[in-house]
């Protein structure tokens, strides 16, 4: 009888419930910096209730298998791209297009901090059966990293190997830039670098400097804002479910209370990490006005028969076009 009640005296110590977060990044990227202070913060307002883990670099699961370990409940959390979604809702694949080529940080929030990113939040539930918990979180702009090739414009991308990280439209991309896209894990991108499986990345600077890939080759860098990339913050409803609304609401307004600083964080790592990446050798170019539009116009003219390709709601996108 003792040792029974020394056991559940000891289990009652322990956390009532448990979240575990899966990032594919390393633990010194934005993102992960980001989630482990929210969660500091969710472990110590829950006054020991809830324990949420985070498991970094992919040790559970790589970015594209997240939102299907979602939804089938073997995942409690995770923050997934955008660009990751788009084989579940194409609708996943629209800050891909051409339409957000170039646009700013305030643009892309007048979009998905609005109604349609609200409405593309409700389809992802009700098909992966998850739960969206608050606004995306920013990784930044996507900028184009080369190894042995300087690119001064869009006409020197002929002919080479990008990788890109996913998503229909970020591949379909480099079909204009009349170079090959390769979709590739990120824990695998320092190998493809190394080995010449590729000639450069579309990623963000801080990712570069997260993975330090001037270690894996890189030399120049082209700046073209080409998309702007976010993780959406996304709980199996198995794992929500099983959360009293207290927790619930500790999580939600957490997450809400934090994310504007989160996103300044991401805006100011991805300022330092160019910064960085100079230091480490990588040359930097922006790409020039003419040049933007040129290659803006080009992308846009093939939009509506991309839109077709990738079976998007072509009334949704209009619509996004229309909040724009």
């Amino acid at each position: 009888a003792a040792a029974v009640a020394m056991a559940f005296g000891a289990t009652g110590n322990a956390a009532d419930y448990k979240i575990d977060i899966s990032l594919e990044t390393g633990p010194n990227h934005v993102r992960n910096l980001s989630v482990l202070k929210f969660v500091e913060e969710i472990n110590k307002k829950s006054g020991g209730k809830l324990k949420m883990k985070v498991f970094h670099g992919a040790s559970k699961y790589k970015g594209s298998n997240v939102p299907t370990a979602l939804g089938q409940g073997a995942l409690d959390m995770g923050l997934p791209g955008t660009w990751h979604m788009g084989k579940f809702i194409p609708e996943f694949n629209a800050p891909g297009l051409p339409m957000f080529y170039g646009v700013g940080r305030k643009g892309q929030y007048k979009v998905w901090d609005g109604p349609m990113g609200k409405e593309l939040e409700g389809r992802l539930e009700k098909k992966l059966k998850v739960k969206v918990i608050g606004r995306w979180m920013d990784l930044g702009f996507g900028q184009m990293f080369f190894t042995d090739k300087k690119v001064t414009s869009h006409a020197d991308l002929k002919g080479l190997k990008m990788r890109a990280p996913g998503g229909a439209a970020n591949l379909a991309r480099y079909d204009a830039f009349n170079a090959k896209a390769i979709k590739i894990s990120w824990p695998d991108v320092p190998q493809a670098l190394q080995r010449g499986t590729v000639d450069g990345v579309l990623t963000t600077h801080e990712s570069v400097r997260s993975a330090k890939l001037w270690d894996s080759g890189l030399k120049y860098a082209y700046d073209d804002n080409q998309a702007f990339f976010q993780y959406v913050p996304v709980m199996s409803l198995r794992a929500w479910n099983k959360l009293p609304k207290d927790l619930q609401d500790l999580i939600v307004n957490t997450w809400e209370a934090s994310i504007d600083d989160i996103r300044k964080v991401a805006e100011n790592r991805q300022k330092s990490a160019r910064e960085d990446g100079a230091k480490n050798g990588i040359a930097r170019i922006d790409a020039s006005d003419s040049d933007l539009a040129t290659m803006r116009k080009k992308l846009v003219a093939g939009q509506p028969e991309l839109v077709k390709k990738l079976k998007m709601d072509a009334d949704f996108i209009a619509r996004i076009q229309a909040a724009m």
